[in-house]
């Protein structure tokens, strides 16, 4: 037998409003990411699955982003903030912010992380805040070529940063950010493991990334020796387009044979150096190869700088960015990642469990059929209802009803909450009318 279903007139009464569920709805509606699709919210937390970092929901992907220069140089003062986040995010469409901790450097004058540790802290939360507000990821870098000598320092900023983010699917790790040449891949994995056991302390689940040997070019390295117990760890390559070639590529191919997840956490599009060597196209057949193999890279750098790396013109900061002053390379890695588009990935709030049975609701977005999936648990109702709290729509399913069918077409485009009700729980989830 088929649901009956009622649409709800609109009504100025308190009576069409949320009476039980009012405090889970006002959480859900004071959240700025529930009427949202941002790419956090389309992509959930990104996890490993096997040789590849996917979403939540396994779908393979390969997202842009852009890195900030080190957050110890006077070159990226003008850049740790909200506009910058925006601005990316709205007009570079930009998926991933890297805040670049700047640890410690001879040259940074005791600006860094371990001599002014309240400070950079408070710089790189900056960040990390707007990307969250914005609804994009953000990878928290420790930004060393020696992290092994930091290592009581790592945890403790780890173990603070995933205290206060790890509830947040935004958040990625990325816990050492090119080791040596000269570092043994032990002496990564010795550092790496306390630092990891300090995240998961506080964060279970969150992405991290480790850096491999060689400014993060060993990647096969990495995957013959992996780090092992703990299923959510992927490994850093970095490039440089006009110094790091198809051999690079043929090697990361290797490592992903063997197993490994690789993440660009760090690319160029200049010589290793990061000034001169701008090479598109180059550039371009690396952006293809990631794209292909659905891996996810971040561009260096966000500043102003007066190198070929740098996307804004030498000195012309904050404003430079936001008026679209920007180095050849600005305007390439712009360009390019306008062209992305992700509307491709599913959403990761279709799935829900009530009474500990799962229960799947598609298609969502939805033009106008909505359908409910549970085989494993009994929906007494079900109600929808608009951004105001209004009750829209309800309908009590028939107890044999293993899907349920809702037809949404009389209701606006936008926004609701869809709350699914059964004899022990009810739980909410978004929905988006097309």
């Amino acid at each position: 037998m088929k649901s009956k279903t009622t649409l709800k007139k609109p009504s100025n009464s308190k009576k069409g409003y949320l009476k039980p569920f009012a405090i889970l709805f006002l959480m859900l509606l004071s959240n700025p990411f529930v009427f949202s699709q941002t790419i956090v919210e389309r992509g959930g937390r990104l996890q490993v699955n096997g040789s590849h970092v996917t979403t939540e929901n396994g779908q393979k992907i390969s997202l842009a982003g852009n890195s900030m220069f080190w957050s110890n140089a006077g070159e990226s003062e003008p850049f740790y903030n909200a506009q910058t986040v925006n601005h990316l995010t709205d007009d570079w469409n930009s998926t991933i912010i890297r805040p670049a901790l700047g640890v410690k450097e001879s040259w940074d004058g005791g600006n860094n992380y371990i001599q002014n540790r309240a400070a950079q802290t408070a710089k790189i939360k900056r960040v990390i805040d707007a990307a969250i507000a914005k609804g994009i990821y953000v990878i928290i870098d420790w930004h060393t070529h020696k992290a092994e000598n930091y290592v009581n320092e790592a945890v403790g900023f780890f173990s603070e940063m995933a205290k206060t983010y790890g509830e947040y699917d935004n958040v990625i790790y990325e816990i050492y950010n090119e080791p040596l040449l000269s570092t043994p891949w032990n002496t990564v994995k010795n550092y790496a493991r306390p630092v990891i056991a300090a995240i998961r302390a506080n964060d279970p689940d969150n992405l991290i990334v480790v850096g491999t040997r060689t400014w993060c070019q060993e990647v096969e390295e990495a995957a013959d020796n992996p780090i092992n117990g703990d299923p959510n760890l992927a490994y850093a390559l970095h490039y440089y387009a006009n110094t790091h070639g198809q051999w690079l590529i043929d090697r990361t191919k290797r490592a992903m044979q063997k197993g490994a997840a690789v993440f660009v956490t760090e690319y160029g599009t200049t010589d290793a150096s990061g000034n001169g060597g701008f090479n598109p196209q180059e550039s371009r057949r690396w952006f293809n190869f990631l794209i292909e193999n659905n891996i996810s890279y971040v561009n260096w750098n966000i500043s102003d700088k007066n190198e070929d790396s740098s996307v804004i013109s030498a000195g012309r900061g904050l404003q430079g960015l936001l008026d679209g002053n920007l180095t050849a390379s600005g305007n390439f890695v712009r360009d390019h990642m306008r062209s992305r588009d992700y509307d491709d990935i599913t959403l990761s709030t279709n799935a829900v469990t009530i009474d500990g049975a799962s229960v799947s609701v598609f298609p969502n977005p939805t033009q106008g059929e909505l359908f409910i999936d549970a085989p494993n648990v009994t929906v007494e109702t079900v109600s929808m209802y608009d951004i105001t709290g209004r009750l829209v729509l309800s309908t009590r399913p028939e107890k044999t009803d293993k899907q349920i069918k809702i037809n949404l077409g009389e209701l606006s485009s936008g926004n609701y909450i869809l709350k699914l009700e059964s004899p022990q729980n009810s739980i909410a989830r978004k929905v988006i009318k097309l």
